[in-house]
């Protein structure tokens, strides 16, 4: 081989080798731009998805706790009702059976009315199922008599629980003070009209429960007036909802919390893993395309 022969093949492949280095690092830079880009993609479209879920779960969240909200509200209107008939008797209620009767008709969301004078508990309806009540002096239960006192203080109605019920299930109570005036004008206090609220007919009502067939979970809560926890009260299953969208219902003093989310979690590692591991073939895809694009120009280039 000549001189001017192995000159020329040293040159040639010298410049076979920084083109070679040269296609590397531009496969690396389409590799590591394509799955950058492919993932900054996956992610904003998983990231709106999620934002648009959440939307839609705090709309749902809101109409469902309005729902509640005025429901109840409803329901606890029949205590001043029965208020007007007490202060008409003057205090002695006549057929209360039939007036109590007549007003869960109109109010069907109300479980039982009753009538405690001095805040004892001696009318129920209906009795079947609440003969424990009879009989129960709101003002010395230690664990009810504090809405029942604010109810005295403030001369309104206000919400007590939910709670376990002495005779069974867990409801709410809307206890309303019923004042009498003598022949004097001289005011004072007769006793409550109260509204009993079972909360499963509460959120039947509503269509609370329709909520799991539609793949949420939720949960129906407030923070207990005497130990300030969390307490809840309602829940669409064993499982609490994972990071919720929450509705703050007022009602009469009384305040809860609709907590709701879509049963799967809004983003778990599954999640992202699935994102980076696509993101990873769209690299690879291109760079492939890339490589092929390349080889394809060789011959070109040589000649």
């Amino acid at each position: 081989m000549s001189a001017e022969s192995s000159v020329s093949q040293v040159a040639s492949d010298a410049v076979s080798d920084v083109l070679s280095r040269r296609r590397r690092a531009l496969l690396i830079v389409t590799f590591l731009l394509a799955y950058v880009v492919a993932a900054a993609i996956a992610a904003y479209v998983h990231e709106t998805r999620a934002d648009s879920r959440r939307l839609a779960t705090k709309i749902l969240a809101q109409g469902y706790a309005q729902r509640i909200q005025e429901r109840l509200q409803t329901a606890l209107v029949s205590t001043y009702v029965l208020a007007s008939v007490v202060k008409q008797s003057g205090g002695r209620v006549q057929h209360f059976n039939d007036v109590a009767a007549e007003l869960i008709t109109l109010f069907p969301s109300v479980s039982a009315l009753q009538l405690a004078p001095d805040g004892v508990i001696q009318e129920c309806y209906p009795l079947q199922g609440n003969e424990a009540a009879i009989g129960h002096d709101l003002l010395a239960d230690r664990k009810r008599n504090r809405e029942a006192a604010v109810a005295i203080t403030t001369q309104q109605l206000t919400l007590a629980g939910p709670f376990k019920l002495i005779q069974g299930g867990v409801g709410a109570v809307g206890r309303l003070p019923v004042f009498l005036t003598n022949e004097r004008g001289d005011s004072h206090f007769w006793g409550f009209a109260n509204a009993l609220v079972r909360i499963p007919t509460l959120l039947d009502a509503a269509g609370l429960n329709t909520l799991a067939k539609a793949g949420y979970r939720y949960e129906l809560w407030r923070i207990h007036p005497d130990s300030e926890q969390r307490d809840v009260f309602a829940r669409s299953g064993d499982l609490a909802p994972v990071a919720p969208v929450e509705y703050v219902i007022t009602v009469f003093g009384g305040r809860w919390i609709l907590s709701l989310a879509p049963d799967e979690a809004e983003a778990t590692a599954v999640d992202y893993a699935k994102i980076l591991g696509l993101s990873l073939l769209v690299a690879l895809a291109v760079t492939l395309l890339q490589q092929l694009a390349l080889r394809a120009l060789e011959p070109a280039a040589r000649r």
